[in-house]
């Protein structure tokens, strides 16, 4: 099985953090409910499945990596999700280490097979040389998730081509919110982006002796209008927007901001 197909870029996490067990279960639950294909499964069905799997025996089996792992009915496709704890964190495991990587598969209840598939590839992409290493080093979460790509078996061949590449623009309102962007985008390791001043037509328009007295400005009037530009890969679109919608809420209900991603036809030059 493809890894880029069941690890999902918003459910990968490099400043994981929980008191204990039972709190890292259930902030792992709350990762893997950022996928859009847990959105038919309740956040405390997941907690409950990883839970019951954890009471048969400690999936932290020792060198500070756990694979907490479980079945669950209403579930189509597998999803992995992995989260890095810089500190640690106790998980009971074989050799009584905190745990410091969690890969951890959830999936169909009837696929037996697999999942123990991705179970066994999970296990052996640990076990690579330095991939632990770089894992603990990843900065980013798409950083994090590259590099377990990259430590995959089949992650050796894997590239992105430019046909995945769209053009992301962000239309702020509120000059509030770009300190908050700007985290957002350094969480995912976006440092190349372009910020264009702009402003609205009707602000225009005001000034046109015709059209005076059609656009008031004296009551409330927000001038602030700044458009980011940049190019992102596909696959880091849904992780991304995920992402704002924690800072913002739903876009659909937020004036602040104003996401459109358009198709990249052709891109030449670094």
């Amino acid at each position: 099985m493809n890894l880029t197909k069941v690890i999902k870029p918003e459910c990968c996490e490099n400043d994981f953090s929980a008191k204990n067990k039972t709190e890292a279960l259930q902030n792992i639950a709350t990762l893997l409910k950022r996928s859009d294909e847990t959105k038919n499964i309740s956040l405390e069905k997941i907690i409950e499945a990883l839970t019951k799997r954890e009471e048969m025996g400690s999936t932290g089996f020792g060198k500070g990596i756990a694979i907490p792992h479980c079945q669950i009915e209403d579930m189509k496709q597998f999803i992995i999700c992995i989260a890095v704890s810089k500190k640690g964190i106790d998980f009971d495991s074989l050799d009584k280490k905190k745990v410091k990587i969690f890969v951890t598969i959830i999936g169909p209840g009837t696929d037996r097979s697999d999942y123990l598939k991705l179970l066994a590839t999970v296990s052996q992409v640990l076990k690579e040389p330095g991939a632990v290493d770089s894992l603990l080093h990843s900065k980013t979460k798409i950083s994090l998730y590259e590099e377990f790509i990259r430590n995959s078996i089949a992650g050796n061949d894997i590239k992105h081509k430019k046909g995945q590449d769209k053009l992301m623009l962000l239309f702020v309102n509120d000059e509030d919110i770009m300190q908050d962007i700007a985290e957002v985008f350094l969480e995912y390791g976006i440092q190349d982006s372009t910020i264009i001043e702009t402003q609205k037509m009707d602000n225009l328009l005001s000034k046109v002796p015709l059209f005076m007295g059609f656009f008031n400005f004296t009551g409330e009037r927000n001038p602030y209008r700044k458009i980011i530009m940049l190019k992102i890969n596909s696959q880091y679109l849904n992780a991304l927007i995920k992402s704002l919608e924690d800072d913002f809420g739903d876009l659909d209900n937020y004036s602040g901001l104003n996401v459109m991603v358009l198709d990249l036809f052709f891109s030449k030059g670094f």
